[in-house]
C-alpha cells in the first residue's frame, strides 16, 4: 500500500491532493488553470479505476467522493476549481472561519474578476456545509491542520492581502515516518508569531518540526520565507507551485537550509511547478513495521 501525494502545475494558483493507501482521496485547495482542473483529473483517474476493477457496471456502485477537502485562504488562485469541488461531494470540508472585515479584505487584495468566484464559493460553502468540525479516519494517515483566527490575523497588521495570507490553514501530513508540510500562503511576520509569541507556540514548532517534504508558503516569494520555519522543519526537498513566468522564487529555498534529495543521479533541492510541471511522488509502505517508507518520484 502507497501514498501518492500531487501538487498540481495550475499556473498562477495551487492545488494538491493525497491518495491515502485506504484509496480515499484528499485535496487541498483547488486552484485550476485553462488546461487542468485537478478535481476533474483526480475524478477521471477513479472511474479508470473502478472500470477496470468492475468491467460489469454496477448498479449500486458509489460514485466517487473525495474523503476531505481543505481550502487553506480565499484568495481566489486557490479556488477557482470549487465548482468542481463541490460538484464531487467532499465528504469533510474545511476552510477559514471568515468574517464580514476579513471579506472586504479578500475583495480588496483580489483582481476584480476573481469576485464572483468568491462570492459563490462563501454562497455555495455556507449552503452545503454547517459549522461542525469533523475529523474523517485516514487510515495509516496523521493529518494535522492549524491556522491563526482572521481576527489574530488582522492583528498582525500588513496589508489587506497580508491580512488575508496569515489566516491560512497549514496542513502536515505524516505517513509511513515521512512527513509533508503544506504552508498556504502564510507570510512571515505570522511565521514569526506562531513559532516565537503565540501562547500555543510550542504546539505550532511541534507542527512545522522534521519535515522531508515542504510545500513553501506563498508560492516561494520572499514575503512568506520564514528563518525560523526552516530551521525547524529542515525540509529534505521543498516543492513550489509557481506559476511559468514568475522569476520570484527565493533563492533561500535552494540553500544549506534544504537537504536535498537525490533522483535519477541529479540532486534535487527545490522543485517547481514552473519547470517540472505536476509533481508527483509516492511513500511506498516499509516491508517490515517501524521503517521508513521509501519515496519514489515519478517524472523527474
Amino acid at each position: 500500500m502507497s501514498l501518492h501525494f500531487y501538487l498540481f502545475d495550475v499556473n498562477h494558483g495551487q492545488s494538491a491532493a493525497v491518495l491515502l493507501p485506504n484509496n480515499r482521496w484528499c485535496i487541498f485547495d483547488a486552484g485550476c488553470s485553462s488546461e487542468l482542473s485537478p478535481t476533474l483529473y483526480i475524478k477521471a483517474l477513479e472511474e479508470r479505476r473502478n472500470s477496470m476493477l468492475f468491467p460489469i457496471p454496477l448498479r449500486n456502485f458509489k460514485p466517487f467522493t473525495f474523503l476531505k477537502a481543505t481550502i487553506s485562504h480565499l484568495h481566489g488562485d486557490h479556488l477557482s476549481d470549487y465548482q468542481n469541488m463541490f460538484l464531487i461531494l467532499p465528504e469533510f470540508f474545511r476552510t477559514v472561519v471568515y468574517d464580514a472585515e476579513y471579506l472586504t479584505d479578500v475583495y480588496s487584495s483580489s483582481a476584480r474578476e476573481s469576485w464572483d468566484t468568491i462570492s459563490g464559493f462563501c454562497r455555495d460553502h455556507s449552503n452545503q456545509y454547517g459549522t461542525a468540525v469533523a475529523i474523517p479516519d485516514f487510515g495509516n494517515v496523521t493529518v494535522i491542520e492549524r491556522w491563526l483566527s482572521v481576527s489574530v490575523a488582522r492583528a498582525l497588521g500588513g496589508s489587506a492581502n497580508s491580512r488575508v495570507n496569515n489566516a491560512s490553514i497549514i496542513t502536515r501530513i505524516s505517513c509511513y515516518g515521512n512527513s509533508i508540510l503544506l504552508c498556504g500562503d502564510m507570510e512571515t511576520e505570522a511565521w514569526e508569531f506562531v513559532l516565537n509569541t503565540a501562547v500555543d507556540k510550542e504546539v505550532w514548532r511541534s507542527l512545522v518540526s522534521n519535515i522531508d517534504v515542504l510545500v513553501v508558503p506563498h508560492h516561494g516569494h520572499s514575503a512568506g520565507y520564514s528563518v525560523d520555519l526552516m530551521n525547524l522543519a529542515k525540509p529534505s526537498v521543498v516543492l513550489v507551485s509557481v506559476e511559468s513566468k514568475d522569476e520570484h522564487v527565493d533563492s533561500r529555498y535552494s540553500s544549506e537550509a534544504v537537504k536535498g534529495i537525490p533522483v535519477n543521479g541529479r540532486t534535487y533541492k527545490s522543485i517547481t511547478t514552473r519547470m517540472k510541471g505536476t509533481i508527483h511522488f509516492e511513500i511506498k509502505a516499509p516491508v517490515f513495521p517501524g521503517l521508513i517508507g521509501l519515496r519514489t518520484w515519478h517524472g523527474l
